[in-house]
């Protein structure tokens, strides 16, 4: 940001998430003027002090939005659905609250739209429904102003959490198959987003991103086990049976079915992409154990 320039201001849609809060703390220290949209500030949890305004509506109306991007140049969403009951589901979230968010965008004329989806979402789209509900976000910011960025992780870290709680219960269940990918910390995520952030050579353009460790799901869990301290105990389903179940599930809980068919096309499509950051999943699993007090002990 040139010297003598105004603040710029940044909207952060999904401020209260996993990587929404990474993505304030990023955009905090870069000096842009933060714009925080949550439910509620007590939702932000440690983040709030390093917000400069915070917007309380709900996304998933849009009539709590008007006034949401005034006088804002940027836009950096990641709104995304993570619960597993019926409503509100990923199309109300993911989908919908998202297009809400670009609706009040492109009145305030904002200068670019960074949007968070997921790697090989092109190709999965038809298969998981909360992937489609994201991609049909991409196809509406493809369609016209603002300039956009697409920002395409190869999975989080905090959904390898799940693995590592799958192995304090004593066993791991993944999907069969030896698909490789290389999730990435909100931390190191969050500064690929402001990398785009009012950068020239990143608009029109779909951003994979990647942690600096490429390995299997059945290695991940090995990493699990490894941070307890126990020996590992995996079992493998078959993507087939994966895709059985979600489909059948789907009519009466899309959230729950978007999970499991996630799982299958995980199994069945390599994701490994260009890598970025210095965090590494092992110190990850070791960290979350070692505050649980479930880490293992040190080697000799």
């Amino acid at each position: 940001m040139a010297s003598g320039d105004r603040k710029r201001r940044i909207v952060i849609g999904g401020a209260t998430g996993y990587l929404g809060r990474y993505l304030v703390r990023s955009a905090h220290a870069r000096g842009y003027r933060v714009r925080a949209l949550a439910r509620s500030e007590a939702r932000l949890g440690p983040v709030r002090p390093l917000c400069d305004e915070v917007f309380v509506a709900e996304a998933t109306r849009p009539d709590t939005l008007a006034g949401l991007c005034d006088g804002a140049d940027f836009v950096v969403s990641s709104l995304g659905n993570r619960t597993l009951a019926r409503k509100p589901d990923c199309f109300d979230v993911d989908f919908q609250a998202n297009m809400n968010l670009l609706a009040r965008a492109r009145e305030a004329g904002v200068s670019q739209f960074v949007f968070v989806s997921v790697l090989g979402g092109a190709e999965a789209r038809g298969r998981v429904p909360q992937i489609e509900a994201r991609e049909r976000v991409v196809d509406a910011l493809r369609a016209g102003a603002p300039a956009w960025t697409i920002i395409r992780p190869s999975g989080f870290f905090n959904d390898m959490a799940e693995v590592l709680a799958m192995a304090k219960r004593g066993r791991v269940w993944i999907p069969g198959g030896s698909a490789r990918f290389n999730p990435i910390h909100g931390a190191d995520l969050a500064e690929v987003c402001l990398d785009a952030v009012g950068n020239a050579e990143a608009y029109g353009r779909e951003i994979p991103a990647g942690g600096p460790d490429v390995m299997t799901l059945r290695e991940i869990g090995a990493l699990a086990f490894e941070a307890l301290g126990k020996p590992p105990r995996i079992s493998a389903i078959p993507p087939w049976m994966l895709t059985a179940m979600g489909t059948a599930v789907r009519p009466f809980n899309v959230n729950l079915a978007s999970l499991i068919l996630m799982m299958s096309a995980l199994a069945t499509s390599d994701a490994g992409c260009d890598a970025y950051g210095t965090h590494r999943l092992r110190d990850f699993f070791h960290e979350i154990a070692a505050a649980d007090g479930d880490a293992s002990p040190p080697s000799t």
